[in-house]
């Protein structure tokens, strides 16, 4: 199945930060890979289960190099990803394994600092090798889990060593113990479902109070499209509060991930829309749309779409997934296009009043001319 359908299929999915998910990889020759970051408790369990791990050239298995997962403890995730980005670049130009250096080694006398995972000692005589690991933690903080291949083989036309392209797949469960049962929310993460729930509390109490405001006959139709968006906002933050509710207890999508990605793709296209029409003084200023602001809503409709596929594939996929960081791009890249369409109708409408209103005309016609177009669109 091509990516991006996948993309879509996934897009209610679970939250990708999953911590019951899975991977796998073929042929992959990156020496690092980040499989994400998670928070744990003082009773906190990771499992990982390896399947089929094979390397293309089943020479380099009787080297003495590394190859395996690791869990370090970080202080932020954003240093994981500059550990990945050194282990990937300046590392793999001098040949240094991961493990090895000491610019990405955490404090060796704070404990459970790191806690390798080895798949040297299990891959042996050529075939694809299996193995489970599980550990225990027991020092609260934030861990990255990483993938190194520090595999390398020389051949005959090159002098200088190559990586060795890798595949396997691997099962990852990360989890925290609270009263006894599992916990699959990042321990930062733990009180998100009261949260939500809170805030929907909070947004039927503004819903209701806007609703009231609005029962006037001086309300125009974009009053009634703002009623429409607190609505779906907040059935947004209660799907969205049922579906950490779920994650929380089973760590797997549940129907609350598939409820909560529509309504989020539906307030998204209604929230740009709002900010559009009110730019353009729709039903304030005029009763109609210009050529302009309906090609306008027409690319943002669709972007909108677009960035809300591209969050699905994302909360729903492994950081160790090659197309992990192109999507995450594609998400910064659409949402800045739309930001910046929901600007050009205002920055429209202030270039025409300025025209408008400038000392070359009378200020009496342009005022009787809008004060004319208002009582057309109250009508």
């Amino acid at each position: 199945m091509p990516r991006p359908v996948a993309a879509l299929l996934t897009l209610c999915a679970a939250s990708a930060h999953a911590h019951v998910y899975s991977l796998s990889v073929s042929g992959d020759r990156r020496r690092v890979m980040d499989l994400g970051v998670f928070g744990f408790g003082d009773e906190g369990v990771a499992r990982l289960r390896v399947k089929e791990l094979s390397l293309a050239d089943t020479g380099a298995e009787s080297s003495d190099k590394h190859i395996g997962f690791t869990l370090d403890r970080v202080s932020t995730a954003l240093l994981a990803r500059q550990q990945k980005n050194h282990g990937k670049g300046e590392l793999a130009y001098h040949g240094i394994c991961y493990i090895d250096e000491e610019a990405v080694r955490p404090d060796p006398d704070v404990p459970q600092s790191r806690t390798l995972f080895p798949m040297e000692s299990v891959l042996k005589g050529g075939s694809p090798a299996s193995h489970a690991f599980e550990v225990n933690i027991t020092q609260t903080g934030l861990y990255a889990l990483f993938f190194y291949n520090c595999k390398r083989f020389y051949n005959d036309t090159d002098d200088a060593p190559r990586e060795v392209p890798v595949t396997f797949d691997v099962e990852v469960t990360l989890f925290n113990v609270d009263a006894g049962h599992p916990s699959y929310a990042s321990y930062g993460k733990r009180d998100l479902p009261e949260i939500y729930a809170g805030f929907t509390a909070i947004y039927c109490a503004m819903l209701a109070y806007w609703v009231r405001l609005t029962m006037t006959p001086k309300a125009v139709q974009l009053h009634h499209l703002i009623t429409m968006l607190l609505a779906v906002k907040t059935l947004t933050l209660f799907f969205e509060a049922g579906k950490e509710f779920y994650f929380r207890d089973n760590g797997v999508k549940s129907t609350w991930s598939y409820l909560y990605y529509i309504f989020l793709t539906i307030r998204g296209i209604l929230l740009f829309t709002v900010i559009l029409l009110i730019g353009t003084g729709w039903s304030f200023l005029k009763p109609f749309l210009t050529q302009k602001d309906k090609q306008i809503i027409s690319v943002v409709v669709p972007l909108q779409v677009l960035v809300h596929i591209a969050i699905g594939y994302i909360e729903d996929t492994s950081e160790g997934d090659p197309l992990f960081l192109w999507y995450k791009d594609m998400l910064m890249v659409l949402d800045t296009i739309c930001c910046c369409s929901v600007l050009l109708p205002i920055i429209w409408s202030i270039k025409q009043v300025r025209i408008t209103l400038s000392p070359t005309q009378p200020f009496d016609r342009p005022h009787k001319k809008f004060e004319n177009t208002r009582t057309a669109s109250s009508r």
